[in-house]
């Protein structure tokens, strides 16, 4: 009677196959479970799903919950994780927007994701010794999660109850408890979680409705319009491969229960989009090293956050940017008494020139900026010349914005920090030391009206810290970079 021999791989020691299957991306894992019973309980092994959950909780040392294993929990949360894995997410809520910081929490099992938030402290008035007619204060904002309630919260429960078809569980919503509350009050804010599909870039143009917008570079994007309110399926993923790890939606409505007669009615139904950056694009490095996730101070506005990139390949420039950059080239260098041009509006010999100019002042006075109380000190002077290559372009877009300029918009662009685009360095005491080169900043009148460009002074005081001096206006705003690994931690 012949005997089937036994597979070569199966003749290595339990250790050794145990190490192999270590090296195995997660879908060749569970393939090679499928070939027999025996590759099935190697498969199965506890800790070779362990790496899967901790690359997704990245920046912190993760701890177990009580009675589950590695393979459990990870399946749990399949294929949720990118959602921590990527940590920042920016919505497309009109104008406003908001920025979440999403995280792991082993204490509840779950993946949750709060807002950050800046508050503005009380600023003092600075002078600048350059030009001491320019309006400066400090800028020290205080910077937090808003801990009082998770935007997103996904856990057993909500996995359980998910809504949709049966059988197709990546199309599912999932309801998110997020007061705690057992059972649910008669009244309240509800909310889902959606996945989302990736929008063709074949097919993609300036005028498609897609989240995120083209001034944040994306692998992927996905359209934020619906007829259906996105219920169809189409909509959705019914696939891994069909899966975007850079969006999510949440749908969120007001319910009204009338306990005697068992009536429910829901109100106000909002959709959201979400959308993530890609980490080389906000992590600093030595050629690059003023990359990150910012905090600007927007006065009236308050405090909005910003992702400040410097692109290998940036795109071109707004057609209104590059006309003011063009029109500083003709008329040369700029003194403190001067200010460089800035494109026509079209609206100054309209019946309405009047009514856009005083529009245009009070949004410049919304935005009047603040600087940093201290000024850089001689260690930080000497480390940011020190191996520091100043070449190519900085450019900030919102990821929260204001009635002006909306979230995903420029707020400012620095097309050369090179010799090209250098103004001076400055010698006097509140930036000694600071590099200062030739900006744009973006303007608008409220509802993102007759945006437009001026000419500006971007102050690179120090790798954590920036000032943009808006040269017709006398203004001076500062921002400071944030430190997100900060508050993924429990």
């Amino acid at each position: 009677m012949d005997t089937i021999a036994t597979p070569p791989l199966l003749s290595l020691p339990s250790e050794l196959i145990h190490h192999i299957l270590s090296c195995l991306p997660l879908s060749d894992l569970l393939s090679i479970g499928l070939v027999n019973h025996a590759l099935h309980e190697h498969s199965r092994q506890d800790t070779l799903y362990q790496p899967f959950v901790e690359e997704n909780v990245p920046g912190t040392t993760l701890r177990k919950p009580a009675n589950t294993s590695w393979r459990e929990l990870f399946r749990l949360h399949h294929p949720y994780w990118f959602i921590p894995r990527h940590k920042i997410w920016f919505a497309d809520n009109t104008h406003m927007g908001k920025l979440l910081i999403a995280r792991y929490d082993y204490r509840l099992n779950a993946i949750e994701a709060y807002a950050l938030v800046a508050e503005r402290r009380q600023p003092t008035f600075q002078t600048w010794e350059w030009n001491p007619e320019a309006i400066i204060h400090t800028f020290n904002p205080r910077i937090q999660l808003d801990l009082n309630q998770p935007v997103v919260r996904l856990d057993a429960a909500g996995y359980a109850n998910a809504t949709g078809e049966a059988g197709y569980r990546l199309q599912k919503e999932i309801p998110m408890n997020l007061l705690n509350e057992t059972p649910r009050p008669t009244a309240g804010l509800y909310s889902r979680l959606m996945l989302a599909r990736p929008w063709p870039q074949t097919i993609t143009s300036k005028a498609t409705p897609i989240w995120p917008p083209l001034t944040i570079p994306s692998e992927t994007r996905t359209r934020t319009d619906s007829s259906t309110q996105f219920r169809d399926v189409t909509s959705r993923p019914s696939t891994t491969s069909e899966l975007s790890t850079t969006n999510f939606r949440l749908r969120k409505w007001i319910e009204f229960s009338s306990r005697p007669h068992g009536v429910s009615m829901r109100v106000g139904e909002d959709i959201t989009t979400w959308a993530t950056l890609p980490e080389e694009c906000y992590t600093p490095t030595k050629q690059k090293p003023w990359q990150g996730i910012w905090c600007g101070d927007y006065a009236g506005h308050g405090c909005e956050f910003l992702a400040i990139m410097q692109p290998d390949n940036p795109r071109p420039l707004p057609e209104r940017a590059e006309w003011v950059m063009r029109a500083r080239e003709r008329e040369g260098s700029v003194s403190s008494a001067g200010s460089w041009s800035t494109a026509p509006t079209g609206v100054e010999d309209s019946p309405d020139a009047d009514a856009h100019m005083e529009d245009s002042v009070a949004t410049l006075h919304s935005i009047t900026p603040t600087l940093c109380a201290s000024s850089p000190s001689a260690e930080d002077d000497a480390a940011q010349e020190d191996g520091v290559e100043y070449s190519g372009r900085i450019e900030a877009v919102k990821l929260t914005g204001d009635p002006n300029i909306p979230r995903g918009e420029y707020t400012f662009i620095a097309p050369d920090i090179g010799e090209n685009g250098l103004i001076r360095v400055a010698n006097e005491a509140i930036f000694k030391g600071a590099r200062i080169v030739r900006s744009v900043g973006h303007i608008a009148a409220r509802g993102f009206r007759d945006d437009d460009y001026m000419a500006s002074q971007l102050i690179l005081i120090s790798h954590d810290r920036l000032a943009q001096y808006w040269e017709t206006f006398g203004h001076v705003s500062f921002y400071q970079r944030v430190n997100i690994d900060e508050f993924t931690r429990l």
